[in-house]
């Protein structure tokens, strides 16, 4: 038996991947929510990548439950459409928290790579609405800008390497 379930859910157009613990899946006081948001340079990747993602341990080690949103990809929306739906998908989990298994008052936000950059920039925006306060942030080697450093104007990696990086932000921003 899985010591996890995965289902589908919607929360306006955005759609979400939830992944809960199958042990203790009642609502408990310290259950942390996280709202897990994948990596793709803004322009690739999908909700699905949590299986091979930090995400997964996360609901089998520490019985947490993690929400990762679909959201729009820089090739068809710039920005700031993909902040806008990791947005709406904080607020489903803050919502929904008691029925899916977690406390509301502590929630936490992460991801990887452009997950890790729109972390950092969903958790200046939700301060500011002042609706969901998050308890951590999570950004693992964000995308927060799209400057070079020395070392990284000197990547060339097969899976990601400056002209990438470069044409990732050029969609996102739309420059």
């Amino acid at each position: 038996m899985k010591d996890y379930t995965v289902t589908k859910a919607k929360a306006d157009n955005v759609a979400l991947l939830i992944l809960q613990p199958t042990t203790n899946a009642k609502p408990r006081e310290n259950t942390p929510g996280i709202l897990w948001i994948h990596g793709g340079g803004y322009a690739t990747g999908m909700a699905g990548m949590i299986y091979i993602s930090r995400a997964l341990a996360l609901v089998k080690k520490y019985g947490a439950v993690v929400v990762t949103p679909e959201y729009r990809l820089s090739g068809k929306a710039a920005y700031p459409a993909a902040l806008d739906d990791c947005y709406t998908a904080l607020k489903h989990l803050k919502a929904h928290a008691r029925e899916l298994g977690c406390n509301e008052n502590q929630l936490m936000v992460g991801g990887e790579s452009a997950g890790g950059g729109l972390t950092a920039a969903l958790c200046m925006y939700a301060r500011d609405k002042g609706e969901v306060n998050i308890a951590f942030q999570m950004p693992l080697y964000p995308m927060l800008d799209d400057r070079d450093t020395e070392s990284s104007r000197d990547n060339h990696g097969i899976s990601w390497n400056t002209k990438r990086n470069h044409a990732a932000w050029k969609l996102y921003l739309r420059d």
